[in-house]
C-alpha cells in the first residue's frame, strides 16, 4: 500500500482546458491572431503559463510578442479562472476516500503558485497536506525537485509514494524522482504516451487510483 499520493491538478483533478483555451484565445483574438480550438490546446499545456502562451502565438510573432501576450494572459487568466471549473467524475469521492484511508495527499503543478493554492483553496478545500505551484524556489517539472521536496515534507520515501498525471511531463517527473507513476485516462494527452513515458499503472476511471493505492 502506498502511503502517499502526488496529483498533477491540471487534467488530472480539474478539467482546466475550457479556462485555459478561453483565456487563450482571448489574448489571440486582442492581438488580432487567428484562435484555436479547444482540443488543440491539450499539445500546449503542461509545461508551464510562458510556455503555453509561446505556443499558442504564431511563430513568426512568438519572439517579439510573447512578453506582452504573457503579460495579458495573467491578466485575462485571473477573470476567468473558474470558467466552466470543475473536477473529473469521481475525484472529489476519490479524494474522501483516500484521506479517510490515512493517506497524505499532494499538489503538484506547473500552473504558479498563486494561481494553484487559490483553485485547490476554492474547489478541493481542505484536503491535501501540501499544495504546490510554480515558483522561483523549484525548476518546472520534469526536474524531480518539487517532488523531492513534496516527499520531503511528507517525510515518506520515495517508493511509498504514487504520483498521478495526465502528460508525459508527469510521467517523466515520477521517474526523475524514483516515485511511481500512474497516467490517467481522462486528461489532456493520450494513453499511448503515457505509456511510453513510463507510466507504472493507467487508470481508466478515477476509482481505479483508490484501488493502486490501497492494493498494490
Amino acid at each position: 500500500m502506498y502511503k502517499a499520493v502526488i496529483f498533477d491538478l491540471d487534467g488530472t483533478l480539474l478539467n482546466t482546458l475550457p479556462s485555459l483555451a478561453h483565456s487563450c484565445n482571448t489574448v489571440l483574438e486582442s492581438l488580432g491572431h487567428p484562435t484555436h480550438a479547444q482540443d488543440n490546446y491539450r499539445l500546449m499545456v503542461g509545461r508551464g503559463i510562458s510556455n503555453l502562451v509561446l505556443q499558442m502565438l504564431p511563430e513568426d510573432v512568438r519572439e517579439r510578442q510573447h512578453a506582452a501576450a504573457l503579460e495579458q494572459y495573467y491578466d485575462t487568466y485571473e477573470r476567468n479562472l473558474y470558467y466552466q471549473l470543475d473536477p473529473y467524475p469521481g475525484i472529489l469521492e476519490l479524494l474522501s476516500d483516500l484521506k479517510s484511508s490515512g493517506i497524505k495527499l499532494a499538489v503538484l503543478s506547473n500552473k504558479g503558485q498563486d494561481y494553484t493554492e487559490e483553485i485547490v483553496a476554492n474547489i478541493l478545500p481542505d484536503t491535501f497536506d501540501h499544495v504546490l505551484g510554480a515558483s522561483e524556489k523549484y525548476p518546472l517539472k520534469p526536474d524531480p525537485a518539487s517532488a523531492n521536496a513534496i516527499a520531503d515534507l511528507l517525510q515518506l520515501e520515495k517508493n511509498t509514494i504514487l504520483f498521478v498525471g495526465d502528460s508525459n511531463v508527469d510521467m517523466m517527473t515520477a521517474k526523475n524522482a524514483e516515485m511511481t507513476a500512474c497516467g490517467v485516462a481522462w486528461g489532456f494527452r493520450t494513453r499511448e504516451e503515457l505509456l511510453k513515458s513510463g507510466a507504472d499503472f493507467i487508470a481508466e476511471k478515477a476509482e481505479d487510483i483508490l484501488e493502486i493505492v490501497l492494493n498494490d
